[in-house]
């Protein structure tokens, strides 16, 4: 079993150039989008919006992880794909 290469970070990798976004944002955002429609007239009670925020809180962690899962490699994957360069 080969020995696995440690592939160096990048001196200007930012939070911003980070392939997972957090589940924090992608919840607030849902957050955000579902005031915005109530504030502009959608007909939304009080417990509708307890509800679809619920909704959304439960998504946010499963389309984080499908969006990131094809962006994110392991130490393994990269150090071959690397070596194949040479």
């Amino acid at each position: 079993m080969p020995e696995s290469v440690p592939v160096p970070v990048p001196a200007h990798a930012s939070a911003a150039s980070e392939p997972l976004l957090t589940v924090g944002g992608v919840t607030a955002a849902g957050a955000a989008v579902l005031s915005l429609l109530v504030a502009f007239g959608l007909p939304v009670s009080a417990d509708q919006q307890t509800a679809l925020l619920g909704l959304v809180a439960v998504l946010a962690p499963l389309v984080v992880a499908v969006l990131a899962r094809g962006r994110v490699y392991s130490p393994a994957t990269v150090a071959d794909l690397l070596a194949r360069r040479r």
